[in-house]
């Protein structure tokens, strides 16, 4: 797909808008990913302790360093991704991830563990729908931004039933030969996907959502510079609604990484339930999610997205009370919760890339989602620490429950107390005359 300067009047607009190949790109990255790291490390990480002898904190140490590497590179692939070209950061993203698989399947102990996954880390946070690919979205979409953002983040739903295949395939071929085969895979196949990361759509003769160009009096299509949209970070860190949302994700992220973390421990010594019953409530909240991550997403480009923040929040809060209330002895008895807890934890999901967009623009948008990314990711990391941590005081879950429902519950007002979607918009604009107005006056001194 070449830029076009000038497309006649009666070139056929695509069937599927390009953007839609964006998105496809996306879910294939993360399902990879999510087959190959994130789902996946799950069923590669028992048998790589089994055949070195480790305890349990050595493959616990290395994927709480995943997380915490995570937050901290997020910001980083935020401003990088505001001054490379998307593909390019892909390209060397798959590269190292690619490198890093490679060298985990020949590890020969903890040093070089604790190194291929420092190393795949970096690789992923770049590669990830946690900030590139929403922000490459947001630059494509507008009116069904939310849809777009729902789909682009389903890549783990459909990488997570691998998790069952690693486990046979390893019986058959050892785990070093199915983990360097995926870092293969990676080399080959999301080096090769990185080209579909195209910019913007100006530049290509199309608009955001596929609505046609404008054509000059001949009717050819006008090759227009994309304009500068939005506010830069550090304007955007003035504003209340950035300090707002970025507690409510922290909050949320916190509810939902001290549950998850712990949410067999809970059903199997709180609860009463078999380890397999547990894994069954583990899976289903898993996959319900995506059920929230296609319903948040639609429902951000229909109705006041406030709205849709203290709906999800009032869910997770729903579980943690249902727990209080309800003892959970059978699986039946768990599904309430599963389905709240599930569907809310995915309707998070594709807030960051949708809403981030919708507050600020696109101007300065890598780098806003990745400062967000990383305030997110901060506080998940917290929160299993103090989830373990009442339970070692207490010797229970109920108290911990308890703080987490507390928490959900004040990220309601939370959300309720960010500005309109219009006044957003009219602070949009008015970014976007002031960054106009700077920009003439500097040619006009040029």
């Amino acid at each position: 797909m070449e830029p076009l300067s000038q497309t006649p009047a009666t070139t056929r607009r695509p069937r599927i808008f390009y953007g839609w190949y964006i998105v496809a790109g996306s879910i294939f990255t993360n399902t990879v990913l999510s087959a190959a790291y994130f789902q996946g490390m799950t069923a590669f990480a028992v048998s790589i302790e089994g055949h070195f002898g480790w305890s349990r904190s050595v493959v616990g140490g290395a994927m709480s360093m995943r997380q915490m590497e995570s937050g901290i590179t997020s910001p980083l692939v935020g401003i990088l991704l505001d001054r490379v070209k998307p593909r390019t950061l892909l390209f060397w993203s798959a590269i190292i991830t690619g490198l890093g698989l490679v060298g985990l399947g020949l590890i020969n102990g903890i040093l070089t563990f604790y190194l291929a996954i420092f190393v795949i880390s970096i690789g992923t946070s770049a590669m990830s729908h946690a900030v590139t690919w929403p922000v490459l979205i947001a630059r494509w979409f507008r009116r069904k931004l939310g849809t777009a953002t729902g789909w682009a983040v389903m890549g783990p739903i459909f990488g997570s039933p691998f998790v069952i295949l690693n486990t046979s395939l390893e019986e058959t071929f050892g785990w070093r030969n199915i983990i360097i085969a995926y870092g293969v895979i990676v080399l080959i196949l999301l080096t090769l996907i990185s080209a579909i990361a195209r910019e913007r759509p100006e530049p290509y003769g199309l608009r955001p959502d596929g609505d046609p160009p404008e054509r000059d009096e001949q009717g050819a299509a006008i090759r227009t510079v994309p304009p500068v949209r939005g506010m830069n970070a550090r304007r955007a860190m003035r504003t209340k609604e950035f300090w707002l949302f970025m507690g409510y994700l922290s909050g949320m992220f916190m509810v939902n990484s001290a549950f998850q973390v712990h949410q067999i421990f809970y059903f199997v010594e709180d609860a009463g339930l078999t380890k397999g019953e547990a894994a069954v409530t583990f899976t289903l909240v898993f996959f319900l999610s995506g059920i929230g991550r296609l319903g948040a997403g639609y429902m951000l480009d229909k109705v006041d997205y406030r709205l849709v923040l203290a709906v999800v929040a009032s869910m997770l809060t729903a579980s943690m009370l249902y727990l209080q209330f309800v003892t959970a002895t059978t699986v039946a008895l768990a599904l309430p919760f599963v389905a709240l807890f599930g569907i809310g934890f995915g309707s998070v999901i594709p807030t960051r890339g949708t809403l981030g967009s919708m507050m600020f623009g696109t101007r300065s948008l890598g780098s806003i989602v990745g400062l967000l990314q990383g305030g997110s990711v901060a506080a998940g990391v917290v929160g299993p620490i103090f989830m373990a941590r009442v339970f070692d005081i207490t010797g229970d879950y109920r108290a911990a429950i308890w703080v987490l429902a507390f928490i959900g519950a004040l990220m309601i007002p939370t959300a309720l107390a960010m500005g309109s979607p219009r006044r957003l918009s009219a602070r949009i604009r008015l970014a976007e005359r002031q960054a106009s107005a700077a920009a003439r006056e500097a040619g006009r001194h040029g």
